[in-house]
């Protein structure tokens, strides 16, 4: 008869576990920074994390799953702004959003080392798509809402609207020049509501 493991060995292991998953997490991703995607080896993490060999093919099969991993773990989570919020303040809450993930030093640092994995590894590309689809989603609701109140041109394409929404964004994250503020994402709004308003016919 098997032996029933008790809460609090179970509990145990599962804080093993997650202990082990952040250890290697950390040391994945240091040296992502420190020499990009080629740096990132099963022996590298083993080295950087103290993490025994065994153990990271005990929850990673090949390299290729621990680098689609590390890249999931670092993509950001774009949650939909409160439904009871208005067109308006549901539109500002998701550019900040967005704005506070570009404005992340860590972010703006792991960005083009993610962007790297992106082109070389095609599970990290699918996951990619992935992700973006569904922050896509969440920013095309959004916007659809706008088009049904008449603040948005109803003809409009929402991957060119998205991309004129987030276009500053991601120029200011990127470049540092202006600080990603809230008076940032207003002017951002502002200007984006301004050129996106339905036209009038004389």
């Amino acid at each position: 008869m098997r032996r029933q493991e008790s809460p609090g060995t179970l509990s145990e292991m599962n804080t093993r576990v997650a202990r082990t998953h952040a250890a290697v997490m950390d040391a994945a991703i240091e040296l992502l920074l420190e020499g990009g995607p080629d740096a990132l080896t099963v022996d590298g993490v083993v080295a950087r994390s103290g993490v025994a060999k065994s153990t990271v093919y005990r929850h990673w099969a090949t390299r290729d799953d621990l680098v689609a991993d590390v890249f999931e773990h670092l993509a950001p989570q774009l949650d939909p702004p409160d439904p009871s919020l208005d067109f308006d303040e549901s539109l500002r809450t998701l550019v900040q959003r967005l704005a506070d993930i570009l404005a992340d030093d860590h972010w703006r640092r792991v960005l083009p080392a993610l962007m790297m994995l992106k082109m070389h590894h095609g599970d990290v590309a699918q996951i990619e798509e992935r992700i973006s689809s569904e922050q896509i989603d969440v920013c095309g609701d959004v916007l659809r809402r706008g088009m049904a109140e008449g603040r948005i041109a109803a003809d409009a394409d929402v991957q060119t609207l998205l991309a004129l929404l987030t276009g500053p964004l991601l120029m200011a994250g990127l470049t540092s020049v202006v600080p990603i503020d809230k008076v940032f994402v207003d002017r951002v709004v502002d200007h984006f509501l301004a050129g996106a308003r339905p036209r009038t016919t004389d």
